[in-house]
């Protein structure tokens, strides 16, 4: 299902790939991602959230770039319901037009 929320931009950075060990010992490797930083208003207050895209989708991260901190978007997601979770991933965002 899709959903969206006009939120302030705060920034973009790129994770890179890498390699950890879990509490096992097992070696797990994760892909190199985007991660970006924004404030959603919640009840008159701000919180910053922190939400990765794929490293593969460089046209997406491209657009990120090109925006100043504070631009206010909305930001449009693609969230996936499963049995016991719930998976949320951008997919695009819109710039909101300053009101006057």
């Amino acid at each position: 299902m899709k959903c969206n929320n006009e939120v302030i931009f705060k920034g973009i950075e790129e994770r890179a790939s890498g390699v950890f060990k879990n509490d096992k010992g097992q070696e797990i490797a994760y892909p190199k991602a985007y991660i970006v930083r924004f404030d959603e208003e919640v009840e008159g207050d701000f919180q910053e959230r922190k939400v990765k895209f794929s490293g593969d989708n460089v046209g997406l991260f491209t657009r990120f770039k090109a925006l100043k901190a504070y631009d206010r978007i909305n930001l449009i997601f693609d969230v996936t319901l499963g049995n016991n979770s719930c998976k949320v991933a951008i997919v695009d965002f819109t710039q909101v037009q300053k009101k006057n």
